[in-house]
């Protein structure tokens, strides 16, 4: 059994357990993907804690730590907290399922820590919401050694700005005509390589291409969040 107190850590999923108790999945600092049983929370009196341990809040939580779950001691908000609504929170709690769809638990990855806590502020900020959520795509798969070189075609060849590029995701970055309906221009690739904002038709094209390459390793079914997105969509749309 291991025992660890006040690491920093980001809710990613809750979900109720037996009569008063939840199941939680944090994001720790230092140790990884970690799931933890906190008792009793759902009483009355616990108003405070249960707000605390909603999905994209930042705490600090000490812990027994017993195989697969452990259990959650205590657990204290770190500032700023935050408060997302609609499409914001919708993306939020998309990022966090990418993370426990892809990545593996328990594993020490301080710098994906960083990557959602970074993502998490945008969201509540004024960041442009489908540049963050592709940013975020981009450089979770690059982390994991997923992606696609965004700055060569497959024949490793430097992307050109005049040229454009469809995706074939065992192949990489092909080069297509500029009439290809599936193509990307060069110059918004270099701009999206280089972390800057591209175009609106190209970030529409660059989700489908990182959805692609997330599809292939999400196990037997793709995100959950994908479906629930597309189907709010739809309905603004026949609104």
């Amino acid at each position: 059994m291991m025992r660890v107190d006040w690491q920093p850590a980001l809710v990613l999923h809750k979900r109720a357990y037996r009569e008063t108790s939840l199941q939680l999945e944090l994001l720790t600092r230092d140790h990884g993907i970690i799931g933890l049983i906190a008792k009793g929370v759902s009483s009355a009196r616990n108003h405070i804690l249960r707000a605390q341990l909603q999905p994209l809040q930042h705490i600090k939580v000490s812990y027994q730590l017993r195989s697969e779950l452990g259990v959650l001691n205590q657990s204290e908000a770190l500032p700023p907290p935050v408060r997302l609504v609609g499409e914001r929170l919708m993306a939020g709690l998309y990022l966090n399922e990418l993370i426990l769809k892809l990545c593996p638990r328990q594993d020490a990855d301080t710098a994906l820590y960083a990557m959602l806590l970074e993502a998490r502020d945008g969201l509540s900020g004024a960041s442009d919401l489908a540049w963050l959520v592709r940013r975020f795509e981009r450089d979770l798969i690059g982390h994991l050694g997923y992606a696609t070189p965004w700055s060569f075609s497959a024949s490793d060849r430097e992307i050109q700005a005049e040229s454009s590029y469809r995706m074939h995701v065992d192949l990489g970055l092909l080069p297509c005509g500029s009439d290809d309906p599936a193509g990307i221009p060069g110059d918004e690739l270099i701009a999206f390589n280089s972390d800057r904002m591209p175009g609106r038709a190209a970030l529409m094209r660059l989700r489908g291409w990182l959805h692609a390459v997330i599809a292939q390793h999400a196990g037997k079914s793709p995100p959950r969040s994908w479906q629930i997105i597309g189907d709010l969509s739809r309905q603004r749309i026949t609104e």
